[in-house]
């Protein structure tokens, strides 16, 4: 069996990523923002359509991982779906900017319930679920995984750098029609490079033939594995964490922008602050991970995430210390991310090592529940923690205790959250297992 990954598979993997997260940066940054400034909806509305469809998200979630561990053709277990899911994510993101302007007020909120729940609960679920999945199904090698997931992370902020800094721009003299025409042709441009140029090595021989199709898990067999599997739940806890502080961190920044530095132009050097770390750590991640193994770069990385929002508790008020402070986070930022990733396709292969099935679909699709969980509960407690110190949006100037609670909310509320990542870092001690997971494995495989 051949486990090792050319660099062309593992830029490929990366492109697919980076297309993805066109998706996810155009949603989270602009919809909003688009739905009540341009289409004209209710921001109460919109509120209550995210929330309901993370519900929903969640339930296609599980489908979907347990649809990829039941699939079986001549590209394997999760590249078809990439194929499958390229196109429509095309036209579900064409269609979810383009609301009919002829459209009554409640008619145009079902039109963009139903877009979004095509784009984002269907399409994209389908895309994300199965490029994961796609991670372990080809190569046991620990270290050509998290080469590829840093590599992800790396393509991924570049994306990030690109759609937020000149998407506006874009809008502005093109308009949304064109700009979403544009990107969704792009993003599944991208997807389908990723489809095209890679392979599942797992059911490959050293020739490259295909030697035994994947093997189709049943969700009775699957499920019982998965609920035994204490790595699943450390995995789940630490992207709910990561994404808990990156959702309450970034939803706040224009209020600590605006109301403590009181200078709205500091979005974008914080912006970059937290963004070109990532760039430039994920180059080296790769290296320390081989070096130090995922445990220890994770506790090293949770203790610069601390580090970082406690730099900024130095001083809330000065932009110096916010950059510096955001520097150093953003350093531990992108090696919890790259690693987090890399571990999914490692509590898969413990799966397969300890209980006798592998089950890539279900194992990534309850982790993109956590990451989905993560981003709506973060966002939501940092508002419920400015809503209870009495922030008022309309009012010309806010109260000492409003102000308060916006530092507490953008900075102390990170660091229990960041001290709760170091604590599970600290116990996700699957590196212990890595060389006999793989050894017995890569001999298990080549008997079946």
């Amino acid at each position: 069996m051949n486990n090792k990954v050319s660099v062309k598979e593992k830029l490929c993997y990366g492109i697919g990523s980076g297309g993805g997260n066109i998706i996810t940066q155009i949603l989270g940054t602009f919809l909003a923002a688009y739905y009540t400034d341009t289409v004209g909806i209710a921001a109460a509305a919109i509120g209550t359509m995210m929330l309901l469809t993370r519900l929903l998200d969640g339930v296609s979630d599980i489908i979907m991982g347990g649809v990829i561990d039941r699939t079986n053709t001549k590209w394997g277990k999760a590249r078809p779906w990439l194929l499958i899911s390229a196109p429509f994510i095309c036209i579900g993101l064409i269609l979810t900017f383009n609301v009919p302007e002829s459209m009554s007020s409640g008619a145009k909120l079902i039109y963009a319930y139903l877009t979004y729940i095509f784009l984002n609960c269907i399409s994209y679920t389908a895309y994300m679920i199965s490029h994961t999945s796609l991670l372990a199904r080809m190569t046991l090698d620990v270290h050509d995984r998290q080469t590829m997931t840093s590599l992800n992370q790396i393509i991924n902020n570049v994306v990030q750098l690109i759609v937020t800094g000149f998407t506006m721009v874009f809008v502005g003299n093109w308009g949304w029609r064109t700009v979403s025409i544009v990107y969704g042709i792009i993003t599944a441009v991208m997807i389908l490079i990723c489809f095209f140029g890679t392979r599942e090595h797992i059911s490959m021989s050293e020739g490259g033939e295909e030697i035994k199709k994947a093997e189709v898990v049943p969700l009775a067999k699957a499920i019982p594995a998965l609920v035994k599997n204490k790595y699943f739940y450390l995995l789940a806890a630490l992207f709910i964490l990561a994404l808990s502080i990156a959702s309450g961190n970034g939803s706040m920044t224009v209020y600590y922008c605006g109301n403590i530095l009181e200078n709205m132009d500091m979005m974008t050097p914080l912006s970059m602050a937290l963004t070109i770390p990532v760039i430039v750590g994920n180059i080296f991640v790769p290296s320390i991970v081989q070096k130090l193994g995922h445990r220890k770069t994770l506790i090293i990385s949770s203790v610069l995430m601390v580090a970082g929002f406690l730099i900024v508790a130095i001083n809330p008020y000065s932009g110096t210390f916010a950059v510096i402070g955001t520097t150093v986070r953003g350093f531990g930022n992108g090696a919890i991310f790259a690693c987090g990733f890399a571990l999914s396709a490692q509590v898969v292969d413990y799966g397969d090592w300890k209980f006798n099935v592998r089950s890539e679909g279900l194992v990534n699709s309850c982790v993109s529940f956590g990451q989905k969980i993560g981003l709506g509960l973060g966002a939501a407690i940092a508002s419920w923690i400015i809503a209870a110190g009495g922030y008022v949006g309309t009012a010309a100037t806010q109260t000492e205790a409003a102000k308060a609670s916006i530092v507490f909310a953008y900075v102390w509320y990170g660091v229990i959250l960041a001290v709760l990542l170091l604590i599970v870092s600290i116990f996700l001690n699957i590196d212990k297992y890595e060389q006999q997971i793989k050894e017995e494995l890569e001999v298990r495989h080549k008997q079946n």
